[in-house]
């Protein structure tokens, strides 16, 4: 549910993007290009299509994707610093409840759990 809501997070973000040709104007965004909106839209579903399936790590791979194409458009001025930021501070959202994902993953596998009487058995007094 975490990740829907993070993936979610990343659309609201994204809002405005979608294009018609001709950049979209919204109150809170600037000028996107429809070929950015996109790069952009294609890369927030396959972070939602890996998380859905239930591979937080290939999600986060999927989201750096994300990252590196957002920053390439904002290093042409295609995202204004305000979109990259607001965009930024979702993936980053994302990425926390991705990364608890995967380390639940791990605390879940067989053999992870700790044995009882492995300790200190004081030998090294």
């Amino acid at each position: 549910m975490a990740l829907a809501t993070g993936a979610l997070a990343i659309a609201v973000a994204l809002t405005g993007c979608v294009g018609t040709g001709a950049p979209v104007q919204t109150p809170r965004a600037s000028a996107y290009p429809s070929a950015v909106a996109s790069r952009l839209q294609s890369a927030v579903l396959a972070v939602s299509s890996a998380s859905a399936a239930g591979d937080p790590t290939a999600a986060i791979a999927r989201l750096d994707e994300l990252a590196a194409t957002l920053a390439d458009a904002r290093a042409r001025g295609e995202v204004t610093s305000a979109r990259f930021e607001s965009i930024t501070a979702s993936l980053a959202l994302v990425r926390a409840d991705l990364e608890a994902a995967v380390a639940a993953q791990t605390d879940q596998k067989p053999g992870k759990t700790e044995k009882p009487g492995k300790g200190n058995s004081g030998k090294d007094r």
